[in-house]
């Protein structure tokens, strides 16, 4: 999470229009993973490659933190090496192919609730094709980039949800913590820093959220919509907005935090005090 003014014009305009785009995120993600959570029951967890037992948990956590930081550390390689064409086709066919099919996917869901299935999988293919075309069309047209926010935070609610309700509960429940670890080190000390310095604008358009004065990653957009959505769809709605509510007081102390410096690890706060509330609400 970062700051594009000085520290000290930081402002209340802007930590509102933040905190409104998240929470719209994180409503929307409330709202996928309802929608989803018939066939997600149906399918089951999906993404235990370590097992389900408290260590295979904790393994499939640090699984996927790895390969966050080896994708970063190619990333960097690919910009230092003058290969910056190979980088951006990969975030943009990456990018696009996932907004694709979550797109569609989530699509499907909700039409087939209105309509019968072959107009509802045209209209799901409409959807996607037309997200994908909007994410592209952002990227690459300066007149175009404020719509580059609807892009990730579609995509942001799409991954957390599907997050939620496709990965087991004890991997889920770890995960916030070892991001939350990872993305201190990785913006003070490790990858991130010189990634977000390095990369091309265009690109970081891909891959984050500018809102006025405020850039947002969109890993940290998933994990805020990731937490509530696993509270709803492993619990009720209750334990959602709960947890929605302390995610986002932890963002709000996060941007305030960003008056003393221009770059801030933004799932730390946010996760302790998401996470802290989600298993208060379990344990008590």
């Amino acid at each position: 999470m970062g700051s594009d003014g000085q520290p000290s014009t930081i402002n209340s305009r802007g930590i509102a229009l933040t905190l409104g785009f998240i929470a719209i995120v994180q409503s929307v993600a409330l709202y996928f993973t309802y929608v989803n959570a018939p066939v997600a029951e149906q399918v089951g967890g999906t993404y235990a490659p370590a097992g389900t037992s408290d260590f295979g948990s904790l393994s499939n956590a640090v699984i996927l933190v790895m390969a966050v930081f080896a994708t970063t550390l190619v990333a960097i390689w690919l910009i230092r090496n003058r290969r910056v064409r190979i980088f951006t086709s990969i975030v943009y066919v990456g990018t696009s192919l996932g907004l694709f099919l979550l797109t569609l996917l989530t699509s499907v869901d909700i039409t087939a609730n209105y309509m019968s299935a072959y107009p509802s999988l045209y209209l799901s293919l409409a959807l996607s094709v037309g997200a994908v075309v909007l994410f592209l069309l952002s990227a690459r047209t300066k007149r175009l980039i404020l719509l580059a926010p609807i892009v990730t935070g579609l995509l942001s609610a799409e991954v957390g949800s599907y997050f939620a309700s496709a990965i087991p509960l004890y991997t889920a429940l770890l995960l916030p913590i070892v991001f939350s670890v990872y993305d201190a080190y990785a913006v003070f000390r490790g990858p991130l820093r010189q990634l977000v310095t390095i990369a091309p604008k265009e690109v970081l358009t891909a891959v984050t959220s500018q809102l006025g004065e405020f850039s947002i990653g969109t890993g940290d957009t998933i994990f805020y919509s990731m937490l509530p959505a696993l509270a709803l769809y492993q619990f009720n709605l209750a334990f959602a907005l709960c947890t929605l509510a302390a995610v986002d007081l932890g963002v709000v102390v996060t941007l305030y935090l960003l008056s003393k410096s221009r770059l801030l690890p933004g799932l730390p706060i946010p996760m302790a005090l998401g996470l802290g509330t989600l298993l208060f609400l379990i344990f008590v």
